[in-house]
């Protein structure tokens, strides 16, 4: 059994672009996050759980999108902690000047993470803290730029490929990579070469951001263990068809078919998810490369982490391009599937010292969970999902130690939301589960913290709460099946800083609680 599991771990699931501070720039950062920690201590939590932080193309919030598996997004900079910023006199009294500071406090102010805006601000900023980077180290050979080369030479099967790409769609006014000229799309050498000759400043400045957040991102996980919390994140099923990895590893990938998931109770006609689909032979083939290489990349800023679609790995649901043709699962015998998904549970498994959490929910064949539990691999345990025979809630005690046992997902609306919409009869059964009394459900204000405690005692090793779940609020960070502001937006209202004066009652109470059930 992993060494994680051997004693109970109780955590928040906390978007990063959720969590404030008095000084970010309209979206949460790497130092939001050193900052909640403290918080989280406070709260007697030892584990925060993260969405996807790997690069969103411009105009996209969604952190399941990626330009790239590997390289992590420049909107999570704290730029005011660049050490570089401070070498720049003119550029800290243009940031510090009436008019830069006004739109500061509108962005910072806002209800919502505005992604075009914060994203405008912080590229436009950076590129003046790059430029000043390059004449001041690079071009000087200081040893702050061997710092910056040795980063490079260590990432380098990566960020080649991601700089390189990442600039191209600049230039090429981001087309997809499958309509450029025949020789930059085929990743001919000598075009790659010349281009990167002729673009190497701005190409230069893609992996000074990346080797920017890799070292706030280390400064903030060294915080994170100094105070026993560690690190949830997580691993989405595929990236975009437009990102690095799908251009530099093609033979990989299937962009004459895509993925998604068969008609159900929930959708009749099933789901298309714009994605590629993956080419089989060849990821077995080098033994899943592709992925270990991802959860080694991973394991520097983890120490657990996520693979989003379990399920996909064992079948995946294919629909092909072309509408002559039906979609259907890749394999089709439950043999070839079960032995695939323990193939590459093996694989990623191995790839790591990280513990690997399966996201199995949804319609999922029985041999799943048996895989799962052979490999000693936690599933998911969704309180309000769970549910026996006889038709009522499972107690959250008698859940499975390797398993994670939560209360709701980014995907679903919170508990405060779900008490006042769901119907009667469903919620007397719950609210039976959780005060064992069988009287009328009371308010949610007056039933959550019962729900809370029922869940904080599960059997389970990992227990994890929505920030909004906590505090019982009803903010959703993604409604599934819709578009809009309202998804990949929520902004937890209370600065880091305010935190423990503003909620010290509520943060006490539950501390006592985590104590208690731990």
């Amino acid at each position: 059994m992993h060494p994680l599991l051997e004693k109970k771990h109780t955590g928040t699931l906390f978007p990063l672009f959720s969590m404030r501070h008095k000084k970010d720039w309209g979206i949460g950062d790497t130092r939001s996050m050193t900052l909640w920690f403290d918080a989280m201590k406070a709260m007697g939590l030892n584990l925060l759980q993260v969405l996807p932080i790997n690069e969103m193309p411009p105009g996209v919030s969604c952190p399941y999108t990626a330009l790239s598996a590997f390289a992590l997004d420049p909107i999570y900079i704290a730029v005011d902690e660049l050490p570089e910023l401070k070498e720049s006199p003119d550029l800290l009294e243009e940031i510090g000047s009436r008019r830069f500071q006004a739109g500061l406090r509108q962005l910072r102010r806002a209800d919502r993470v505005m992604y075009n805006e914060v994203r405008h601000l912080k590229f436009t900023t950076l590129w003046k803290i790059y430029t000043a980077f390059h004449q001041r180290h690079i071009l000087k050979d200081s040893p702050l730029a061997a710092e910056f080369r040795a980063f490079c030479r260590a990432n380098a099967g990566w960020l080649e490929d991601y700089a390189s790409f990442r600039r191209l769609k600049d230039t090429h006014s981001w087309t997809s990579w499958t309509h450029w000229e025949e020789p930059l799309k085929n990743r001919d050498a000598g075009a790659l070469a010349e281009f990167h000759g002729r673009e190497e400043h701005q190409i230069v400045f893609f992996k000074y951001l990346q080797w920017a957040i890799h070292r706030q991102w280390t400064a903030a996980r060294t915080r994170a263990a100094e105070l026993d919390i560690k690190l949830l994140g997580d691993l989405p099923f595929m990236v975009n068809q437009e990102s690095s990895d799908v251009w530099s590893r093609q033979a990989e990938f299937d962009i004459n078919r895509e993925i998604g998931a068969p008609p159900d109770a929930f959708s009749e006609t099933g789901q298309r998810w714009g994605l590629p689909a993956y080419n089989w032979s060849v990821i077995e083939g080098n033994n899943f490369d592709w992925w270990r290489s991802k959860v080694k990349k991973a394991a520097e800023f983890y120490d657990l982490f996520r693979i989003d679609h379990m399920v996909g790995f064992f079948r995946t649901w294919v629909i092909p391009r072309d509408v002559a043709l039906k979609a259907d699962f890749d394999i089709k015998d439950e043999k070839g599937q079960r032995e695939r998904g323990r193939r590459f549970l093996e694989a990623v498994s191995g790839a790591s010292r990280m513990l690997p959490v399966a996201e199995d929910l949804g319609l999922i064949p029985p041999y799943v969970g048996e895989v799962l539990s052979q490999l000693n691999v936690p599933g998911y345990k969704v309180m309000r999902w769970e549910k026996g025979k006889d038709g009522n809630y499972t107690a959250p005690e008698t859940y499975p130690a390797v398993s994670l046992a939560t209360s709701s997902t980014h995907d679903n609306e919170p508990l405060a939301d779900w008490w006042e919409t769901v119907d009667h009869a469903e919620k007397k059964l719950f609210w039976n589960l959780v005060s064992g009394e069988t009287t009328k459900p009371p308010p949610f204000s007056k039933a959550r913290e019962k729900a809370l405690a029922s869940l904080l005692g599960a059997g389970s090793r990992i227990v994890i709460l929505p920030i909004q779940d906590i505090f019982g609020s009803k903010e959703r960070v993604n409604t599934p099946g819709t578009l809009g502001d309202h998804n990949w937006t929520y902004r937890f209202p209370t600065p880091a800083e305010d935190f423990l004066k503003d909620h010290a009652e509520e943060a006490e109470s539950f501390r006592t609680m985590v104590k208690e059930k731990r």
